[in-house]
C-alpha cells in the first residue's frame, strides 16, 4: 500500500504542519510529520509537530497584505484569529468556522485566515468550499507557500498529479526551505509518479530541515537510496552508462 497523507487540522499562530498517516507494503506506518499549512493574519513561518520545529534560515515569513504595506494588523483581527485558532485546537469546528468567516469578511486582504478556513471546511467534508478558500488566498498572495502546499494535497487526493506537483513546486519557488512541501512532493514523486531519484532528494531536504531526524522518513530514505543505487548498477551492468 502507498504512503498516504491524511491531513488533520492542527492550527498554530503561524504556519501549521499536520501529522499524517501513511501506508506502504501493507504495513501502516505513522509519520510524525505531515503536510498541511496555514498562516496567521500577520506574519510568521514556523512549522511544528510533536515538538519538532522546522529550521529555516529566516523563521519570519513575508507579512500579509496590510502589514506588507506598512499597516499594523488591527487588534480586533488579531484577537479574532486567536479565538479561531483556539477553537480549532479544541476541535470546536463550528466556532472556528464562524470566527474565520467573519474575519475574512472584515479583513479580506489577509490570505492566512482563508487557508485556515480551508482546513475547517476540509474537516467538515466541504472540499469545494475548501478549494475556493485556498484559491482566494492565492489570489491575494500567489506566492503563499502554505496555500500552495495545501492545494497540492487536495489536487493529489483528486488524482490531479501534474497539477499537484506544480502546486508543490510553486510553494518551493517561494520558499525553497518549505519543509512540508518537500515532504509532500517526495510522496507524490515516490508513490504516484514513480520518480524515485527526485523523491529521494525531497525526502532528504525534508529530513535535513528537522532538528531531530524523523525515523520513519529515515527508513524511506534508506529504501530509496538502495533502489536508486540498484537501478544505477543495473544500467552500468547493461552497458548503458551512468
Amino acid at each position: 500500500m502507498p504512503r498516504e497523507v491524511v491531513p488533520t487540522a492542527r492550527p498554530s499562530q503561524a504556519e501549521v504542519a499536520k501529522p499524517g498517516r501513511r501506508e506502504r507494503r501493507g504495513d501502516r506506518r505513522a509519520a510524525d510529520e505531515s503536510e498541511t499549512a496555514a498562516s496567521a493574519p500577520a506574519s510568521g513561518d514556523e512549522s511544528a509537530s510533536d515538538g519538532r520545529r522546522v529550521q529555516r534560515r529566516d523563521r519570519r515569513a513575508p507579512d500579509d497584505v496590510a502589514a506588507a504595506a506598512g499597516e499594523p494588523v488591527p487588534e480586533a483581527a488579531a484577537a479574532a484569529y486567536q479565538r479561531a485558532i483556539a477553537a480549532m485546537r479544541a476541535e470546536n469546528w463550528l466556532e472556528a468556522e464562524l470566527e474565520l468567516e467573519q474575519l475574512t469578511l472584515e479583513q479580506p486582504a489577509y490570505p492566512g485566515p482563508h487557508v485556515n478556513l480551508a482546513l475547517v471546511y476540509l474537516h467538515d467534508g466541504r472540499r469545494e468550499d475548501a478549494r475556493a478558500a485556498l484559491e482566494r488566498a492565492l489570489e491575494l498572495d500567489p506566492g503563499h507557500a502554505a496555500a500552495s502546499t495545501q492545494l497540492g494535497i487536495m489536487l493529489r487526493e483528486d488524482g490531479e498529479f501534474a497539477e499537484a506537483e506544480a502546486a508543490y513546486r510553486r510553494a518551493l519557488a517561494t520558499d525553497p526551505e518549505h519543509a512540508i512541501a518537500h515532504y509532500n512532493l517526495g510522496v507524490l514523486l515516490d508513490i504516484y509518479l514513480r520518480r524515485t531519484a527526485e523523491a529521494l532528494e525531497h525526502y532528504e531536504q525534508y529530513q535535513a530541515s528537522l532538528t531531530e531526524p524523523n525515523e520513519t522518513v529515515g527508513r524511506w530514505i534508506i529504501d530509496l537510496r538502495r533502489r536508486v543505487n540498484s537501478s544505477e548498477s543495473a544500467r552500468v551492468a547493461q552497458g548503458d552508462g551512468p
